[in-house]
């Protein structure tokens, strides 16, 4: 009796201290968890650094020096070829701007003639749609001002969650499967199911990187097309942005072929304007809801309907981070469905699925 007692008792208090260490770990927990998918994709190369110079020590650090100087080259060389291109395009609309009498002028005369074409062939009130239409461009306008200045203002935020992730990862890389193997232990599971569980966990991370590399490469091409088509200065350039920009969840690839179409009307190309909204939107926009779902769920043995769910859900949950998640999680509940008909039917003969195939095992 009184050894269930002292269970309950502790039980009790680590319930209440995993509570106050869940309320300390949440600042930390996107760093975290996107440094451990960094860590499960990264982890081949690493083991192969450390058979190669005999140290895991060394290799750890090297190859995660090699992972924050790619992704942050690449984000600088982006961002420095974004800023050029942005210049040149704005150089030209105040030029633009300038020969209609000033920003305020050409952006009435835009939707004045906008009004002009939807009404010669709609019936609609003009003026109310061109007070309405100019009131929504002037909080346009406003919110995007809003947001550069908050984008401006998160760079230390960007700073700062970089630098988590690189201490995370380093720490993940070097002693990750330790720490996996002693929370296993904690568990009354076999270590059967653990280990089942953990390649559940990895194959689904691996299988949701590729897809979305994969929906990256196809929206990527989508928007070079696209661009080449309406006649925008380096196509092939901007669909490789929009490409890297499309694994952001929700907004993606329109982040790059909108601020186009926005431009192309303020310059008066409307048929090229519509053109590129009608593929950034029907097209582009579908590359990813197709393609990705296909590869993870192919991967996972999941229907690619269940996966877009599982990842659209996931992002209404979980923020950005939900991309991943979503389709994470619905993998691991099918993978503990499986487990608990093996446990409460041990006679009956379950199918095993393949072994998953995750590198670094």
């Amino acid at each position: 009796m009184p050894h269930k007692t002292s269970i309950v008792f502790l039980s009790v208090l680590l319930i209440i201290l995993l509570f106050f260490v869940w309320q300390m770990a949440q600042p930390f927990l996107s760093s975290f968890i996107l440094a451990s998918v960094l860590a499960i994709v990264i982890s081949p190369l690493e083991e192969w650094l450390a058979r190669l110079v005999k140290r895991r020590g060394l290799a750890t650090f090297i190859t995660t020096l090699l992972t924050v100087s790619v992704v942050g080259i690449i984000s600088v060389l982006i961002g420095l070829v974004i800023i050029k291109e942005l210049t040149v395009t704005y150089n030209a609309l105040d030029l633009h701007s300038v020969e209609e009498g000033g920003w305020p002028a050409l952006v009435t005369k835009t939707a004045d003639r906008i009004l002009d074409a939807v009404a010669t062939r709609l019936p609609v009130n003009k003026e109310a749609i061109r007070t309405e239409l100019l009131t929504r461009m002037k909080a346009a306008s406003g919110y995007m001002l809003s947001s550069l200045v908050s984008a401006v203002g998160g760079v230390t935020t960007i700073l700062i969650t970089g630098l988590l992730v690189t201490l995370f990862l380093y720490f993940l890389l070097r002693s990750g499967k330790e720490w996996v193997r002693q929370l296993a232990s904690l568990t009354p599971l076999e270590s059967r199911t653990t280990d089942g569980i953990i390649r559940t966990v990895k194959d689904s991370v691996v299988a949701n990187i590729s897809g979305m590399v994969i929906a990256a490469l196809g929206q990527g091409c989508c928007l070079a097309l696209g661009f080449w088509f309406v006649g925008v200065r380096s196509p092939m350039l901007w669909g490789a942005i929009g490409g890297f920009a499309s694994v952001i969840p929700i907004l993606g690839a329109p982040l790059v072929w909108l601020p186009v179409v926005i431009a192309y009307l303020l310059m008066g190309f409307y048929w090229k304007a519509l053109i590129l909204v009608l593929w950034g939107s029907l097209v582009v926009g579908s590359v990813d809801n197709v393609l990705r779902p296909l590869v993870v769920g192919a991967r996972e043995k999941q229907h690619p309907v269940l996966i877009a769910l599982a990842a659209i859900g996931g992002t209404y949950a979980f923020g950005p981070l939900g991309f991943l998640l979503g389709p994470l999680l619905i993998s691991l509940a099918a993978a503990l469905l499986k487990e608990i008909q093996k446990l409460a039917s041990p006679n009956a003969v379950v199918p095993d699925l393949p072994p998953p195939n995750v590198a670094g095992d």
